[in-house]
């Protein structure tokens, strides 16, 4: 017994099975012997039952049922359109071209049922033969033996591979693409939604090469399956690059903020200080001692005071407040002050002292606030400010009172305008559906 299947009942047995018996109608004076045909490229032999037929002129018919299992080597290279040539090589094991003539049926070497175009994956595209003479040995011990090829062209069907599994691919590649349209803080779903497409390309591309031997070259359904693999990383890795943007600019905006508290702070402090000096003016009493700072046009210059006619108290109180950032015990007020002259000069891009729609445009997008140039001159407006140009005392106007002229929403703003995060979200979405587009295209043009 070779096996037995309890789970199947099934038994396997092997062995010879043979008969003998006496026909009258076979003697003869010379023996006679059944040719030993064989199949050279044979790795798994099975025969049934047969028959055997002696013709009175010495003719011999053997018809013998069989299934067989040959190596036939193939390549993959151009899976599904691939198109293989399999080999039948049969020859005699013994006799040489001295002793027999191996040679194919007269009408073919291979009949083939009316109808019958192969199997569900393999079409039968043709079938021919040829009868060759192989030499072996040298010298005097070379023998020649012929043998009978019989070729079977296949032809892959390759209709499911493209409806179940590139269509397949390309769809869930644009639903990856689908995904970059979700709003960018809606972790949850551009996470889920940018991860089951990788998921569904990987389970595809081992669908694939569990169909195949282990290759060391990549096939052109599995180089494009590879290829959109790599698509659908991007969509993982370009959200990461999101959320990297978003943690800056959420930081950014934090500081802005914080610089608005700062901001209403100390515009409550200069108010009191005003309505201190207006008292000291008015009952000619000590003025208040302590100072408040603002930036001016260079980090070392405090913002001087533009009110006019005051007394000799009053302007050595503005005098005072100009000299605090050579202090270096600074009380909180006075380090506030500061903040708002380093603020200053980080809008100052050009250290001109002036300040441009550009440099404030700019400056605003380093506190996390993205405003189109017409938003920009929207500020410059409320301020009364009709130049191109803000001056030191505008933007102390400007950060004492934010919220009173911070711009409405923006009619139109544009891509370069944007949040760095929304930039790089709207510039993926065109690379990335250009790349699916050209690689489909170029796919389809070799195949």
């Amino acid at each position: 017994m070779a096996g037995i299947d309890q789970k199947l009942q099934h038994v396997s047995v092997e062995g010879y099975f043979r008969a003998e018996w006496t026909d009258p109608r076979l003697a003869q004076d010379d023996p006679c012997s059944l040719g030993d045909i064989y199949f050279d490229n044979s790795l798994n032999e099975w025969y049934g039952a047969g028959s055997l037929f002696l013709y009175p002129d010495g003719s011999v018919y053997r018809s013998v049922r069989y299934n067989h299992v040959l190596r036939c080597p193939m390549h993959f290279g151009r899976l599904p359109f691939d198109e293989q040539q399999c080999f039948v090589m049969m020859a005699s094991y013994s006799a040489d071209v001295a002793n027999i003539n191996t040679s194919a049926f007269t009408n073919g070497a291979i009949i083939i049922p009316d109808g019958y175009d192969g199997t569900t994956e393999w079409e039968l595209a043709k079938v021919f033969g040829e009868v060759t003479t192989e030499w072996f040995g040298v010298g005097a011990n070379r023998r020649g033996y012929r043998y009978v090829w019989i070729y079977l062209d296949l032809k892959r069907r390759h209709s499911a591979y493209l409806l179940f599994i590139f269509s397949t691919c390309i769809l869930f590649s644009l639903v990856a693409w689908a995904g970059l349209f979700i709003n960018r803080t809606i972790a949850p779903a551009r996470v889920t939604i940018a991860v089951i497409p990788v998921l569904i390309m990987l389970n595809l591309q081992n669908s694939v090469t569990t169909m195949l031997p282990p290759l060391n070259y990549l096939t052109w359904l599995t180089s494009f399956l590879f290829l959109m693999t790599m698509f659908s990383l991007s969509v993982v890795f370009e959200y990461g690059l999101v959320s990297f943007l978003m943690h800056v600019e959420a930081a950014r905006d934090r500081q802005f903020e914080a610089f608005k508290t700062v901001a209403s702070a100390m515009k409550k402090k200069a108010d009191d200080e005003d309505a201190a000096v207006q008292e000291h003016e008015f009952h000619n009493h000590e003025p208040c001692k302590t100072p408040l700072v603002f930036p001016s046009r260079d980090k070392s210059e405090a913002l001087r005071g533009t009110a006019g006619g005051r007394p000799a108290e009053a302007t050595e109180l503005r005098s005072r407040r100009s000299q605090a950032f050579a202090d270096t015990d600074l009380d909180p007020a006075q380090k506030l002050a500061k903040q708002i002259a380093q603020v200053y000069a980080m809008f100052d891009r050009d250290h001109s002292g002036d300040l441009g729609l550009r440099e404030v445009q700019l400056g605003f997008r380093k506190l996390g606030q993205y405003f189109s140039m017409d938003q920009v001159r929207e500020i410059f407006h409320r301020l009364d400010v009709h130049e191109d140009m803000l001056v030191a005392k505008d933007f102390q106007r400007l950060l004492l009172n934010v919220h009173a002229y911070m711009p409405g929403k923006a009619w139109t703003i544009s891509f370069w305008e944007l949040q760095p995060s929304l930039q790089v979200d709207i510039a993926f979405r065109y690379i990335y559906f250009a790349g699916v587009v050209t690689a489909v295209v170029v796919w389809l043009a070799h195949w």
